[in-house]
């Protein structure tokens, strides 16, 4: 789990904390439900959806700038596409991340639903 919040760059704790107090949200909500903790659920869930996307954005520009610089990106064109899908795809590691706490937030909160 480390060298996965490794790959996704300083951006993955912030999605981890909102993730973390989205899911303790969901707990609560699904142990007693009430429009209040709704109504916190759902712009906690925004934020960590927006938290995503800068994430992802964030890595994609370090991409961008970075693989360039690298000595071996001049030395054949099929490196080049190597290097620069390696980095897209690491830099897709704060999605897989986030939505699937995103996931599990809005699962708990459907026994919620259910209950209410």
């Amino acid at each position: 789990m480390l060298g996965f919040m490794q790959e996704g760059g300083y951006s993955m704790w912030l999605i981890l904390v909102l993730g973390l107090l989205a899911l303790g949200l969901a707990a609560s909500f699904a142990l007693r439900p009430a429009e209040r903790k709704l109504s916190i659920l759902r712009p906690l869930s925004l934020a960590t959806v927006f938290s995503i996307l800068g994430a992802i954005a964030a890595d994609l520009g370090t991409v961008m700038k970075r693989v360039p610089q690298l000595p071996e990106f001049t030395s054949s064109p099929d490196l080049r596409v190597a290097l620069y899908t390696s980095g897209i795809g690491e830099s897709m590691v704060p999605a897989v991340f986030g939505f699937t706490i995103l996931s599990l937030v809005w699962l708990v909160a459907a026994v919620g639903y259910r209950r209410s």
